[in-house]
């Protein structure tokens, strides 16, 4: 007879703002009993999550290795939703185990108690129980519904129906009937050959209209920046004036990768002007494809820290292989 899963619930942040319901022991009792007794909280950080950094979640990463090493066959992670679809990003890129993460979403601040966040709480708790979640890698739970984290976005912060969004590919699953239902497997990123121990500084420059200048300027002389991701228009525009800034950075060697400041879009040639997505690559600019600014930045940080070579990072943002530790792609 197989053992019957154990799941560890981690507080990674304050889930309740309100001081009677901040004792995080409160949650099992929100789960039935037969759920409950599967379950253990593991107190981690009682900061809120917008406090964390790229460094923090990647000791996050650690940790929950760490919780599978101890036998637990599931990892539940409770924080706020800010910046949930990062951190299970960044999550997602490391975790290799079967055993499934995911980040419950328990709504904003001090509605923990209410239906919507108990729905994603029993939600998540089931699907971590579930064989067929094995392999998926990290979730998101949301509205009831399981996403992928490379494919979810954080949509609308205070619905309870459509918080975080698929877009392209919709949800992975969801509970129906009280029993979780999986639909497909989520799109996973390539794995590094070397596991990052530390975080870079990669920033995002985002265009706007005629604006700019002063802080690309800015970068192009700071001393501890380490790789750039430049948020563009449309297919992957940047305004003429930051062109001399750009080539300032890439003469230093840092790498830069050019997105799309847009909801769904994709880096493409268009038309070769200065400035232009065409002119950028020409000049050594990296394309992020179908990356979002933050995804990009996160997907960069973790690629330079693990040694990529140029050509390793150029591929390593497309999603191409770079799980073999040969010279062409690791230094």
């Amino acid at each position: 007879m197989l053992p019957l899963p154990k799941l560890a619930i981690v507080i990674a942040g304050n889930f309740s703002s309100d001081e009677e319901n901040a004792d995080p022991g409160i949650l099992l009792g929100y789960l039935p009993e037969e759920l409950a007794s599967r379950c253990e909280i593991r107190e981690w950080s009682c900061q809120p999550s917008t406090h964390y950094s790229m460094t923090m979640t990647l000791a996050m990463a650690d940790m929950f290795e760490s919780l599978v090493a101890e036998g637990y066959s599931g990892v539940i992670t409770v924080c706020g939703s800010g910046v949930m679809e990062e951190m299970a990003y960044l999550v997602n890129l490391l975790w290799r185990h079967p055993e499934p993460v995911i980040f419950a979403n328990l709504m904003v601040q001090g509605r923990a108690g209410l239906r919507e966040g108990l729905v994603n709480l029993r939600c998540s708790v089931q699907a971590a129980m579930s064989p067929d979640a094995a392999g998926k890698g990290v979730l998101i739970c949301s509205s009831g519904e399981l996403f992928g984290a490379d494919e979810v976005t954080l949509a609308a912060p205070g619905s309870s129906d459509c918080a975080f969004q698929s877009p392209e590919n919709g949800s992975v699953g969801k509970m129906l009937n009280d029993k979780i239902i999986f639909f497909r497997e989520p799109r996973r990123s390539v794995a590094l050959a070397r596991r990052p121990e530390y975080i870079p500084c990669v920033e995002i420059m985002w265009a706007s209209l005629g604006g700019g200048d002063k802080l690309i300027s800015a970068l192009a002389s700071d001393r501890d920046l380490n790789g750039l991701v430049l948020a563009g228009f449309g297919a992957g525009n940047v305004p003429p004036s930051w062109v001399p800034s750009i080539r300032n950075i890439l003469r230093r060697r840092i790498p830069v990768v050019i997105t799309s400041r847009c909801f769904q879009s994709n880096v493409h040639r268009t038309n070769d002007f200065e400035g232009s997505f065409e002119k950028l690559e020409e000049m050594g600019v990296m394309s992020g494809g179908r990356l979002n600014p933050f995804k990009a930045r996160i997907r960069m940080a973790l690629g330079i820290a693990a040694g990529l070579t140029e050509n390793g990072l150029s591929l390593y943002m497309l999603n191409n292989p770079v799980s073999d530790d040969i010279n062409t792609l690791y230094k």
